[in-house]
């Protein structure tokens, strides 16, 4: 999702700044990465972060989870030449705005009196409001707040994308291939892409004769976690996983 966000901003601005902790992992991106100094404050200090690190006098600044994000989106944004955030059905889109690199100061005042709204910031930097009628036609500032959402926003931006399942060890003897392209789902629904006959799953976890791993990283049992467009889901006996 990040490479994706990044990859529409990198056809519309000069420079993308991903403010990001120190305690996650990355993949490699086209882009300038910045750290959060104080994660736990929230979005807030992450914009402030982002403002501090910008040499434009804008910045449009969105969260990670943004599918439906659209170059258009942001090029009509950053069109008002101002602090902008758009406000559907009563809401304001703060991590769908235009924030001005002049706020910072605003910025580091709201975090000192422990204001920690972003939109504190752009109210102090008089904001234009801007109606769902002035925006183009797909809602780009929609986001995913579940597993199950997250699935939805990936086949409705992406179609009918895939995964990769590897299987190694006895599974693979039984399943007679290495590597299957499978629907994103659910873990479980991405094991279920097997033979039954391997019995994978347990209920809602992963059968313990066995080891999941994603993209050779973390190993789950949770067969709820969901899998997203070409990851990589490798399924080993536990006992040669150690």
């Amino acid at each position: 999702m990040l490479s994706h966000v990044v990859a529409v901003l990198a056809e519309i601005v000069d420079e993308v700044v991903v403010v990001s902790s120190a305690d996650l992992e990355l993949p490699e991106l086209e882009a300038r990465v910045v750290m959060d100094r104080a994660p736990a404050l929230g979005p807030l200090a992450g914009i402030r972060e982002g403002l501090a690190a910008i040499e434009a006098d804008l910045a449009y600044v969105t969260s990670v989870d943004s599918p439906f994000l659209t170059p258009h989106f942001v090029r009509t944004m950053l069109s008002f030449g101002t602090a902008a955030a758009a406000e559907v059905e009563g809401y304001v889109q703060t991590l769908s705005a235009v924030y001005p690199r002049s706020a910072l100061p605003a910025a580091e005042e709201l975090l000192a009196a422990k204001r920690m709204r972003p939109l504190f910031l752009l109210e102090a930097a008089d904001y234009r409001t801007v109606t769902e009628a002035e925006l183009p036609g797909q809602r780009a500032w929609r986001g995913f707040n579940t597993p199950e959402q997250y699935l939805e926003a990936v086949r409705e931006a992406f179609g009918e994308t895939t995964a990769h399942l590897e299987v190694v060890g006895r599974a693979r003897l039984a399943l007679g291939r290495e590597v299957m392209e499978v629907p994103v789902g659910t873990l479980a629904e991405v094991l279920a892409c097997t033979r039954p006959s391997l019995e994978l799953l347990d209920g809602e976890r992963v059968a313990s004769p066995y080891l999941v791993s994603l993209d050779g990283r973390d190993l789950v049992r949770d067969a709820r976690v969901p899998i997203g467009p070409g990851e990589r889901v490798i399924v080993i006996d536990a006992q040669a996983g150690g």
